[in-house]
């Protein structure tokens, strides 16, 4: 299971680099990030090399931050990739609440978050169809 942090910030100029300026100081490594725009405020979530730690940098600063378990699964960077795995998710009956990936090699494959209900469950699902659950995020 992968832990994802969110940060609500107010969507202004430097809220950004005040939390990479943070992650730095504390030589966390960022391995993954996203930035939502909500209109006056936004929701950053990122994952880092050192999520516990980088929560608790985060959190020492003052901002508002939450640590959730998502589901990190490897993927095939091809066409239709997260449509198979959304269909087996909708075929469970499970909600997708949010989802994000990224290219981890091009043209072999890509790890997607997922934020769903019951991460064990996904997980177990995942895995009986032949994916593979990366769990040191």
């Amino acid at each position: 299971m992968g832990r994802q942090i969110s940060i609500f910030v107010e969507n202004k100029p430097g809220k950004v680099n005040r939390i990479t300026g943070i992650l730095e100081k504390e030589k966390i490594n960022l391995k993954a990030m996203t930035i939502a725009d909500s209109g006056t405020f936004g929701i950053i979530k990122l994952m880092t090399d050192d999520n516990k730690r980088a929560f608790n940098a985060l959190r020492e600063k003052k901002l508002l931050v939450s640590l959730q378990d998502v589901v990190v699964a490897e993927i095939p960077d091809k066409v239709g990739a997260f449509h198979r795995i959304a269909k087996i998710l909708e075929n469970a009956k499970i909600n997708i609440e949010d989802a994000y990936g990224f290219i981890v090699k091009e043209g072999e494959k890509a790890a997607l978050i997922l934020k769903v209900p019951d991460t064990s469950a996904v997980e177990n699902i995942l895995k009986k169809k032949g994916y593979k659950i990366i769990d040191n995020f």
